[in-house]
């Protein structure tokens, strides 16, 4: 998916369904046997929280850059996440990951 500027972004973003646990575990599990699609809805159902990261960042960092760099690591945390455990949800590692991910944008920022 292709935007053309942060607020469209944010605009298709809230948009997206959310996944309920039991379609991601399953999305995660087709992801796991080698279904490509699988992990590009398990990115897609995941693009609201990168929005709402993105939306909480400082004014000044709020660029189309920052907007693929949080994608990127919604993908590598999609690919190092464990979805068979039960102790954490990966709502909850990407919310870390993100947070991670835009601290990094304000400090190579400066």
């Amino acid at each position: 998916m292709i935007f053309i500027s942060v607020e469209d972004f944010l605009t298709k973003a809230n948009t997206i369904p959310r996944l309920n646990r039991s379609e991601e575990r399953a999305l995660a599990i087709r992801m796991i046997d080698g279904d490509d699609e699988a992990k590009k809805k398990l990115i897609y159902s995941y693009l609201p929280s990168v929005a709402f990261h993105v939306r909480r960042a400082p004014e000044s960092i709020r660029t189309l850059n920052t907007v693929y760099t949080c994608i990127n690591a919604l993908e590598k945390a999609i690919d190092r996440f464990d979805f068979l455990q039960d102790s954490e949800t990966f709502a909850h590692h990407l919310s870390w990951c993100l947070r991670q991910c835009i601290t990094k944008c304000i400090a190579n920022q400066t």
